[in-house]
C-alpha cells in the first residue's frame, strides 16, 4: 500500500528544496507518497523558553536553539507551492511547568499537525546518549511512573494532535520491574477521550531497545479503546523514511487495525489499510 510518513526531521541538512526532495525520493522507494516534516521545537530560537530550566535542560536548550522557525516554515510552504506532497508539522516536548507557553506556541504557526512527546523528566533527558550514565543512579520503576504520568498530562493538555513514540522511555532497554498495565490503560483511555491519536514508530528498531514503539502490551491497550494510530519512521536522514514500515504494518494488522490517520490543517484524515 501507499504510506504517509509524518514524523520526519530535516535537522541534519539545510532548509532547502533540494534537501526536502531527497527525503521524498528516498521515501518513494518504500511506497511513501507524502511526508510530514516535524522538526523538534528545541531547534528554534522562538521556542527556547519552552524547555527553560535552571539546570542541564535549560543550558542544553539554549545551545540547541540555533535556527529560525520562519526559515523552516518557508521551505516547507515553498515545497507545497511547487506541488510536492509535504505537510508542515512540529514535534514539541511537553514540560508541565511550561504548558501555557507550549500551547501558545503550537497555535502561533500554520502547522498541519503537532506531535507531542516527552523526552525530559525535569533535567533528566532520559534518551540522551550523553546522559545514559544517569540511569545507573535512578530507580527504573520510579522513572517509568514519572514518564507515564507526564505523558498522561501531555495528552490531557489538549495541545497535541498525536503522541509520538509513546513508550520511548525504553529506548536504552531499561524495563520497569513492576506491572505497568494500570498506567498503559489510563494513557490509552485518556487518548481516546481527548480524541487524538498515537504513532507506531519504527525508530525503536534503530535504537538499543531494538523494537517498535509501542510495545505489544501498550498496543493492546490502544486497541482496547480503539485509539487511532499513525505509522511513522522518525527519520532524521533520507534513507530512514518509511524504514521498517512493512514490519510495522504487520504489527498493527495483527491487532486488528484497519486504518491509519494523518493530518491536514490540524484536521485528522483516515486512510484505510490495504493489502
Amino acid at each position: 500500500m501507499n504510506f504517509c510518513d509524518f514524523h520526519v526531521h530535516l535537522e541534519n541538512g539545510p532548509y532547502t528544496l533540494d534537501w526536502v526532495r531527497r527525503f521524498l525520493e528516498a521515501g518513494e522507494k518504500r511506497g511513501v507518497v507524502e511526508i510530514g516534516f516535524s522538526e523538534h521545537g528545541h531547534r528554534f530560537k522562538e521556542a527556547v523558553g519552552l524547555l527553560a530550566s535552571d539546570g542541564f535542560r535549560g543550558r542544553w536548550a539554549k545551545q540547541e536553539a540555533t535556527e529560525s522557525i520562519e526559515e523552516y516554515i518557508k521551505v516547507v510552504e515553498k515545497a507545497k507551492s511547487e506541488g510536492l506532497p509535504v505537510k508542515l508539522g512540529i514535534e514539541l516536548d511537553y514540560v508541565p511547568e511550561h504548558e501555557d507557553e507550549i500551547k501558545k506556541f503550537a497555535k502561533s504557526y500554520p502547522f498541519d499537525y503537532v506531535l507531542g512527546a516527552v523526552h525530559w523528566l525535569g533535567d533528566f533527558g532520559f534518551d540522551h546518549t550523553a546522559l545514559i550514565h544517569e540511569w545507573d543512579k535512578k530507580d527504573v520503576d520510579d522513572i517509568y511512573v514519572e514518564y507515564f504520568d507526564t505523558l498522561l498530562a501531555a495528552v490531557k493538555s489538549g495541545i497535541f494532535d498525536a503522541i509520538a513514540h509513546p513508550d520511548v522511555i525504553k529506548v536504552f532497554g531499561h524495563r520497569a520491574r513492576q506491572d505497568m498495565g494500570e498506567y498503559y490503560d489510563a494513557l490509552a483511555k485518556a487518548v481516546k477521550e481527548v480524541d487524538i491519536c498515537v504513532e507506531v514508530n519504527t525508530a525503536g528498531f534503530r535504537k538499543p531497545v531494538g523494537e517498535l514503539y509501542p510495545s505489544e502490551a501498550l498496543m493492546k491497550c490502544f486497541k482496547k479503546y480503539e485509539v487511532p494510530i499513525m505509522l511513522d519512521s522518525d527519520a532524521h536522514v533520507p534513507e530512514d523514511v518509511g524504514r521498517d514500515f512493512d514490519k510495522a504494518l504487520c504489527f498493527v494488522k495483527a491487532f486488528g487495525y484497519e486504518s491509519l490517520c494523518y493530518f491536514d490543517k490540524r484536521i485528522r484524515k483516515i486512510v484505510h489499510i490495504t493489502d
